[in-house]
């Protein structure tokens, strides 16, 4: 797709693969797989299913997200990989990237050839604004390699999330002291717990919870605009991460008074590997915070998912480091500090 590209002795080859091929794709998950177990070799990354899910899901022509994916080949050898994603319904200015190359073929021109066609292919589908992504362990903060080179290629840091581990289970005596210092604040609210799939009388709620949380959580600099919302996306969210063979859990806050959804969390994990799970979304309604409810349905949630998955030994969530109360909340529920993930944009000339 793209022309070849000499650098030093190595020719390099970018096009585009096609998700349905599954040795194709195999070799494309091989390369961001080496790539995510060089930067962190102790800790379970994705899964080849899940990648290829989210990958085939892109392609459907009514996907909420379009997926395009490109391998950058040195002969036979794939050395490169990268998915650009394509928000369909909102923010249609943006592409988000995430880009892998090889440990083993590093400083050599990849990235740089499959960035060129990134920007081809982002410019065509007429999206002006590139996002992409630096994990970066704690040896590692401030300076990876991941970090410069995506600087190198013209990308500027615009937020940057702390990660931070909560071990499971809580301990109960821990669980106790929350619950009694925040039962008070919480007054006039319940709890409502589910698992994989949201009940029907709170769907428009967490579709408009789903709503505020681009709108309300801290951006930094992050050009991330607000996102349309409504039950079916919900939905289509939801089979998705069946399509990925994942399981999950969802705890609401609802006033009594209204009888609406107010606050939410939602935490997830593989089924095939539920050591690690993901902190998902977390958020409080604007008018209904100072009742320790983001406190409240977190606390619950990891209840639930240590009660469910016993296998599941902790919990990984990132925050924004300004976002002093969520930063609180985890630091109260006995987080650790685990590196961080660093937001890059870049914006393409016109």
């Amino acid at each position: 797709m793209a022309p070849s590209e000499d650098v030093g002795t190595t020719t390099l080859q970018v096009n585009r693969l096609d998700a349905h091929d599954e040795r194709a794709f195999a070799a494309w998950f091989a390369v961001t797989e080496a790539a995510e177990l060089h930067d962190r070799p102790d800790e379970p990354g994705w899964l080849l299913h899940e990648e290829r899910s989210i990958s085939l899901d892109g392609t459907r022509p009514d996907a909420d997200t379009a997926c395009v994916l490109l391998a950058a080949s040195d002969g036979d050898r794939l050395v490169g990989a990268a998915r650009l994603e394509l928000p369909r319904r909102d923010n249609l200015h943006l592409c988000e990237l995430v880009l892998a190359v090889h440990p083993d073929a590093r400083r050599r021109g990849v990235a740089r050839a499959l960035q060129g066609e990134v920007e081809l292919l982002a410019r065509q589908q007429g999206r002006s604004t590139l996002l992409s992504f630096a994990d970066e362990p704690p040896a590692e903060e401030g300076r990876s390699g991941s970090r410069a080179a995506a600087q190198a290629l013209g990308y500027a840091v615009v937020q940057q999330e702390v990660r931070r581990d909560i071990d499971l289970p809580l301990p109960a005596a821990r669980v106790t002291a929350i619950e009694s210092a925040c039962r008070p604040y919480a007054a006039g609210y319940g709890l409502r717990v589910w698992q994989d799939a949201c009940p029907d009388d709170l769907l428009d709620d967490l579709a408009e919870l789903m709503r505020q949380m681009s709108t309300d959580v801290p951006k930094d600099e992050m050009d991330w605009r607000e996102e349309v919302w409504d039950g079916a996306r919900v939905r289509r969210n939801e089979q998705l991460a069946r399509t990925m063979d994942r399981s999950w859990v969802g705890v609401g806050a609802v006033s009594e008074a209204s009888g609406r959804m107010v606050a939410f969390t939602a935490m997830g994990l593989p089924r095939s590997r539920p050591e690690r799970a993901y902190q998902w979304e977390t958020l409080v309604s604007a008018g209904h915070r100072g009742h320790r409810l983001g406190t409240l349905v977190k606390l619950a949630g990891l209840q639930e998912l240590a009660a469910r998955s016993p296998r599941t030994r902790f919990i990984s969530t990132w925050n924004a480091q300004e976002n002093a109360p969520m930063i609180a909340v985890n630091d109260l529920l006995g987080a650790r500090t685990n590196g961080r993930l660093v937001v890059l944009q870049k914006v393409l000339e016109s």
